[in-house]
């Protein structure tokens, strides 16, 4: 079985509307080569205080935090604005974007929001921004996707400087301190000393559940790759999580309105594979498929994602 391209094929996805059509989201693939192996990140950098850097590659997976998630019994948070899944998926390809750690910045927003269940999380701030102690809420946000690109971005000016340069375009505050550990926002994002203790006992848990519990929070090893569920037979992968198929069959049966296609309406933050090994061909930026992919398979046949957003290319 070929499968050493597949995992380079993860990416983020975008979700637009063109003329009243969803349409499909695109893939950001590596462009030829063999993957590098999951956990080839090492060992978390971690400074000076014992607690890791800011900066750097998550260790724990969408599957591990949606796992999490659904053995804490809590279900979906009336006040937050998208499905939980979703959310995780969004912290993680939002982090792997900027290189923040997703996986601890979901932590915080867990630790600032109380589980989406403050104020706050009704308007699409889920870390606490601007919300100043004995105020009522912080910051509103557009909407989900808007607030925790904010919150990753405002991580990432913490570690790195208001000028730093962004994957996105910019949608945070710029930060009034700086921190390049989690250990560091003690005193700066927030003004609990403690506050290191809090995000440490909720991304504890997360190893625990992820079957890592002998990863200390501020030491644990990289040790699988942000991808989701991939579903693979022979050499061909399902370009979306089988969950997306068992959810909505009525996605892939609809043919497009006018070539041969499919509009997939997964939610902005979704992981995409690319359906079997290739080489990327072409990034177009316009036409019939505007922003997008093409990638011609070693099965002989091509490939192509297309309605992606505009600065999306990786």
């Amino acid at each position: 079985m070929k499968r050493s391209k597949l995992p380079a094929a993860i990416a983020l996805t975008f979700l637009i509307f063109l003329s009243g059509l969803v349409a499909v989201p695109f893939l950001a693939v590596a462009a030829g080569g063999a993957a590098p192996p999951c956990g080839a990140g090492g060992p978390l950098e971690v400074e000076d205080d014992g607690t890791p850097s800011i900066l750097g590659p998550s260790t724990l997976t969408v599957t591990d935090l949606r796992a999490w998630w659904d053995a804490s019994g809590r279900g979906q948070p009336s006040r937050l604005g998208i499905d939980i899944a979703d959310l995780i998926a969004l912290y993680l390809s939002e982090g792997d974007a900027e290189g923040v750690r997703g996986d601890m910045a979901f932590a915080q927003a867990i630790a600032e929001t109380g589980h989406f269940t403050n104020r706050d999380t009704s308007i699409n701030n889920f870390a606490g921004i601007a919300h100043y102690d004995n105020a009522a809420s912080g910051s509103a946000f557009a909407d989900p996707v808007i607030g925790v690109r904010a919150h990753i971005q405002l991580l990432k000016k913490y570690a790195a400087g208001n000028d730093t340069a962004l994957a996105n375009p910019d949608v945070s505050p710029n930060a009034g301190a700086s921190a390049s550990t989690w250990g560091g926002l003690a005193g700066t994002w927030a003004t609990s000393p403690t506050y290191w203790t809090l995000l440490s006992d909720v991304y504890g848990a997360m190893l625990d559940a992820a079957g890592q519990a002998e990863a200390d929070p501020a030491t644990g090893m990289v040790t699988g790759c942000p991808t989701g569920d991939l579903a693979v037979a022979g050499d061909y992968a399902l370009p979306v999580e089988r969950r997306w198929y068992d959810e909505h069959p009525e996605w892939f049966t609809k043919p497009h309105h006018d070539y041969p296609a499919a509009d997939i309406p997964v939610p902005t933050g979704t992981p995409l594979y690319a359906i079997t090994n290739g080489v990327v061909i072409s990034t177009p930026t316009s036409g019939r498929c505007g922003i997008g992919v093409i990638i011609n398979g070693d099965d002989g046949a091509q490939y192509t994602y297309c309605h992606g957003l505009p600065g999306s290319h990786t």
